[in-house]
């Protein structure tokens, strides 16, 4: 009995340890985001800004094809490789890159160090978990950007997609996985969607000493955007449970092959003319954010 009385004490110290140092760690990196707070919150919002431009030149890429001024949807990537064909097209790249990183910076803080208390409540831990693959998705942007600045040249690497689906249907359990992402994909359009319709995201927004039309212009400007991108996560997450569904990779889309899927609809171009409008409105609404999001770098706990 005194043994067991031994592991136990033994074994709450160390949990008492182990969440001590938990907690210096957390007050070390909070200390550490607030030295940095100003720098951080520039890299943010020119991260947003640097969303926005990658955005918008997707949007207008999609709304030539809905009106049949040719070329062909694309995907973030693709807007970049057209990014990069402008003049000075390396230099915005360069620009684009460090804009990028600062983003998933921001998203990484908002993920780790919770300014905007989202909580450790279920809720709130989707929410930090949504903040930290997007952090990843940006980072991987960024690289992808900085590679085109320097080199001028990026690997294609076929499907992306269709090569992601396929690594996670090979895994153990891998078409249940695929068809998780499919519902979280579906969940976070509904969640887009909702926020859209009732403005949700005005509460992280200061309009002050902004004229009350154009303050009402922004905000139509935000629920168009966030509703078109949710109606693109939509698509890709029927997709994608569809695939997981038949268990064929290649059955999955990403925003490229969604625009032009709502091309190839009855009144194809009119989807793909509103969705595209919605998708430059979404860019719109990064560059809003830049200027007017409240961005709080430190823990506010």
């Amino acid at each position: 009995m005194a043994d067991l009385n031994n592991v136990n004490s033994r074994v709450s110290r160390g949990a008492q340890q182990v969440k001590a140092g938990l907690h210096d760690t957390r007050e070390a990196a909070g200390h550490a985001a607030q030295q940095a707070a100003p720098g951080l919150e520039l890299l943010a919002r020119v991260g947003y800004v640097s969303k926005g431009v990658v955005y918008f030149t997707v949007g207008f890429l999609a709304l030539s094809v809905a009106l049949g001024q040719g070329g062909r949807t694309t995907d973030t990537r693709g807007a970049l490789l057209k990014l990069q064909d402008l003049p000075g097209g390396a230099a915005l790249l360069s620009v684009l890159a460090v804009g990028l990183v600062g983003y998933a910076l921001w998203q990484l803080i908002r993920a780790a160090l919770d300014p905007e208390r989202q909580g450790v409540a279920a809720k709130g831990l989707v929410k930090r978990t949504g903040y930290l693959l997007s952090a990843g998705v940006n980072l991987t942007l960024a690289v992808f950007t900085a590679r085109l600045a320097a080199s001028g040249r990026a690997p294609q690497g076929g499907d992306g997609q269709a090569q992601t689906a396929g690594t996670v249907l090979n895994l153990p359990g891998g078409q249940l996985l695929l068809g998780l992402v499919g519902a979280a994909l579906l969940g976070l359009a509904a969640s887009q969607l909702y926020t859209a319709y009732g403005a949700k995201f005005m509460k992280r927004m200061q309009f002050s000493g902004v004229d009350g039309r154009v303050r009402d212009l922004l905000v139509k400007t935000g629920q168009v955007g966030i509703a078109s991108r949710g109606v693109l996560m939509l698509i890709i997450g029927a997709f994608a449970l569809v695939a997981a569904w038949n268990r064929r990779a290649s059955e999955t889309v990403g925003i490229s092959q969604a625009l032009t899927w709502l091309g190839s609809q009855p009144a194809g171009n009119v989807l793909l003319g509103v969705v595209a409008v919605g998708t430059l409105c979404y860019g719109v609404w990064c560059a809003v954010q830049a200027r007017y999001r409240r961005i709080r770098i430190e823990d506010a706990g």
